[in-house]
């Protein structure tokens, strides 16, 4: 007999990182009942908590000419014109009040004179970026954990994984779970849903993000009918560690050696290919221009012994290393694995990092479906085919504390209890079903093989160079596995703490993902941003200058290609 735990609550905000905390603090503001699922520990689950260095936010102290609109116009210029210009306008013209919202809280950014200090991130024209030495992720959900703590209408539901949402256009929505304490099944009902889950890059061999980044709430989202865009721009972070790999360090690290003191940059022939290839490059090359150098060097065999490039900061005097990389520890750090950066390059690769794909959502961070919003880094429009260093730890609070405000109001204008009850156990004996199944079989694919295959599936066909076979054959595979996995997955009968049931659903999740991707990415036939097609290595205006949107039909998915709305600017020539 299944245990079931049942919740009624106005909000529910499913995922407890940065934009999930802000989400259900507004909320807080205006109902009396939110409930925070995170499938981790809040606090320190996620992906907020490893950013390192900066979040974005024109203040104007680092120079007086910046200003929210030269913010807005970096973040579309650095986005490709795909961004959906009224969320970039928002976001940059509320990041200023977000971060000082942050400091009301506690949160303690870098100052100087009274002022915040301010650094240079690249693709930003201005020094904009406010930091906590190189603990900034850190510290803000540090900070907003303690917020949400505070305020009494805000119910903490930790170590539950949502795995269906039941979507109601009338009434209440609802939200299946599982408490991976004792397998025992949770129900939500509630009035309006925020989803803040994140994206989904470990359905990549290589990823900086933490192991719960799976995608399970974009391919909730997708499931509950939502529309997505943008899923063909993944964010390849071009400097990840590859050797060493010291640990206790983030695996972004190594950025902040380029960032701070200007390291060289080379291949195994001793050439410093990104000066050759963009003069001063330091602070103009985003991240999809330097991940594709870096990546090219590797494949065509100019790569390190550890599949990488190196990063050399010997060149400065040995104080002066001591004094710059002592910030976050990174010099002892290294140092106490044998690692001595004053004598020695370090070896760094591209790793998948960031989705600038997600739910479509407006300005109140809405989806298509009433009563269904998103927040961070589960939406699309903010980035557009690539995201500006700086700006991920200031837009989720941005859009989270919007989704949570609006979902609130919705929440407030629906009354009653659901009326479809009888869906609802339908949907829980289901998941009971496919729970019991996965214990029952005794022999299959145990969910870890089937993480493996996607991952090696995804770097393969999908990852910083693609090209129309490749990516044709990767559906052809995933289309296999989820066949085989869905027939085939079994895990171990334990009812407490079994690490394999999430690991069952999270790799379902994984592939339903990598479709959405691989199909994006095979439809549009241009290179653009972080989506690099080798047959069409070139941007298309003409024709491209539009997002991809998914949506879930029947068994399979409905594509369509909408133009971008030109509000705010265009690109030189159009």
């Amino acid at each position: 007999m299944w245990e079931t735990a049942r919740f009624d609550v106005d909000v529910l905000v499913i995922g407890g990182g940065g934009a999930g905390a802000m989400a259900a603090i507004w909320a807080s503001k205006e109902v009396p009942r939110v409930g925070l699922v995170d499938k981790g520990i809040f606090g320190k689950s996620g992906c907020t908590v490893m950013g390192a260095f900066s979040a974005c936010a024109a203040f104007g102290y680092g120079d007086p000419a910046d200003n929210p609109r030269v913010h807005m116009e970096d973040t579309i210029r650095g986005g490709q014109f795909l961004n959906q210009q009224e969320l970039v306008k928002v976001f940059t013209e509320e990041a200023p009040a977000k971060i000082e919202e942050l400091i009301s809280y506690g949160a303690r950014f870098d100052t100087e004179n009274g002022k915040l200090k301010q650094a240079m991130m690249p693709g930003h024209r201005y020094s904009r970026a406010c930091f906590h030495d190189r603990r900034t992720g850190p510290m803000i959900m540090g900070t907003l954990a303690r917020e949400v703590r505070k305020r009494p209408g805000i119910r903490l539901f930790e170590e539950v994984m949502i795995i269906d949402l039941i979507i109601n256009h009338q009434t209440p929505h609802y939200a299946i779970g599982v408490r991976w304490a004792d397998m025992a099944l949770v129900v939500f009902q509630a009035r309006a849903i925020v989803v803040t889950t994140g994206g989904g890059a470990q359905v990549y061999r290589h990823a900086t993000t933490s192991l719960d980044n799976t995608g399970d709430g974009l391919s909730l989202l997708f499931q509950a009918g939502a529309e997505l865009a943008d899923m063909e721009f993944v964010q390849f972070y071009p400097t990840a560690v590859c050797y060493p790999r010291p640990l206790g360090l983030g695996p972004t690290a190594p950025a902040f050696l380029g960032i701070r003191t200007g390291a060289k940059l080379y291949n195994a022939l001793g050439e410093e290919f990104m000066e050759k290839k963009m003069p001063g490059w330091r602070f103009k090359a985003t991240r999809d221009i330097l991940s594709q150098a870096i990546y090219k060097e590797i494949i065509e065999g100019r790569g390190s012994p550890h599949g990488g490039v190196y990063l050399d900061v010997s060149e400065f005097p040995p104080e002066m290393i001591e004094e710059q990389y002592e910030i976050g520890n990174y010099y002892q750090g290294l140092l106490r694995i044998g690692v001595d950066i004053r004598k020695r390059a370090i070896e760094t690769t591209v790793s998948a990092h960031f989705f600038m794909g997600g739910a479509r959502v407006n300005v109140k961070g809405e989806t298509n479906i009433p009563g269904l919003y998103a927040g961070g880094e589960a939406t699309a429009g903010y980035h557009g085919a690539n995201r500006l260093g700086g700006n991920a730890l200031s837009e989720i609070l941005v859009s989270g504390s919007r989704a949570g405000q609006f979902a609130a109001e919705r929440a407030k204008a629906v009354s009653g209890n659901g009326k479809d009850g009888e869906e609802l156990e339908r949907n829980l004996s289901a998941c009971q079903q496919r729970i019991g199944g996965y214990q029952s079989r005794g022999k299959g694919i145990r969910p870890v093989e089937v993480k493996k295959r996607i991952k090696d599936i995804m770097w393969e066909k999908a990852g910083v160079v693609r090209q129309g076979r490749g990516l044709e054959e990767g559906l052809n595979l995933l289309e296999e596995l989820q066949e085989e996995a869905e027939k085939n997955i079994w895990i171990c009968p334990e009812r407490r703490y079994n690490r394999e049931l999430l690991d069952a659903f999270e790799s379902l999740h994984m592939i339903r993902v990598s479709r959405l991707i691989l199909r994006a990415a095979l439809t549009r036939e241009e290179s653009r941003g972080a989506h690099f097609r080798e047959d069409f290595p070139f941007p298309d205006n003409d024709k491209w200058l539009a997002n991809i949107i998914l949506k879930k039909s029947g068994q399979g998915m409905d594509l369509r290609t909408e133009k971008v709305k030109l509000t705010e600017m265009r690109p030189e020539g159009l």
